[in-house]
């Protein structure tokens, strides 16, 4: 029986004749990084999509923690501890970097939106909030509305708030999208910081973050994974050197 803790068994996703997931499998294990890697179209946001719920798959099933969650949505796994950040960073602008990780946390409690004015005074809400902030290195910032922060603080305020959830499982989609070289290098250190305490799966295009952070990488091609393996695994492929790193890889 697999120790995985996320695992996709033959995902079928087709827009019109096009096949964006062609009989994808793959497994997560619990505490690794995992990298999900691949040409532009190669379907790994479809993929992503249909792991965490925004997409039901045509054919195939979706295993999260021993349980199939191929017709859960979004909120349904989040509350079993899958918890996603986007290519384009999705916070509250006019907000505080503390209010926005304890809104995230007050709406994993199952409590609206609505009902932030209350957060602000909620010391349940604030201490946790802080405490996630520390982590990622945003403590002395907590206070700065989001919409100053620079984008490499963004990013790693989008990371606090999937943390909040207290999560098993990150779904990251371009993490480091659009960071600068030291920004870039931070976020590596932070998610660096994360392995063994969670699972991680990661979509990224940097290449030399993907092979300093993964302990495994599957390699997709036309929806289809080509290779499943470790960096060093994954580099001597000639299938993916073909595909997708090149001969100079």
């Amino acid at each position: 029986m697999s120790d995985a803790l996320l695992r996709a068994e033959r995902l079928v996703k087709h827009f019109g004749a096009v096949p964006a997931s062609d009989g994808l499998s793959l497994e997560v294990r619990p505490g690794e990084i995992h990298a999900l890697i691949g040409p532009n179209g190669a379907g790994k946001t479809t993929a992503v999509a249909q792991l965490s719920g925004e997409m039901h798959p045509d054919a195939g099933a979706v295993f999260f923690a021993g349980r199939d969650v191929t017709r859960l949505g979004v909120d349904a796994r989040a509350r079993a501890g899958l918890a996603r950040s986007f290519q384009i960073t999705s916070l509250f602008p006019g907000f505080t970097a503390e209010d926005n990780v304890a809104m995230a946390i007050q709406a994993h409690q199952g409590h609206s939106f609505r009902f932030w004015r209350n957060a602000r005074r909620d010391a349940s809400l604030r201490e946790p909030a802080r405490e996630v902030l520390e982590r990622v290195g945003l403590g002395a910032r907590a206070d700065i509305v989001a919409a100053n922060l620079a984008h490499g603080e963004q990013r790693q305020l989008e990371l606090a708030m999937a943390l909040a959830t207290d999560p098993k499982l990150l779904l990251l989609d371009e993490p480091m999208a659009g960071m600068g070289h030291d920004e870039s290098l931070r976020m590596v250190e932070l998610l660096s910081s994360l392995k063994g305490q969670l699972a991680i799966l990661l979509v990224e295009h940097d290449m030399d973050v993907v092979f300093s952070l993964a302990d495994r990488i599957t390699v997709l091609v036309y929806g289809r994974a080509i290779a499943s393996g470790s960096p060093g695994e994954i580099r001597a492929n000639a299938d993916v050197r073909e595909a997708y790193l090149g001969t100079d890889a």
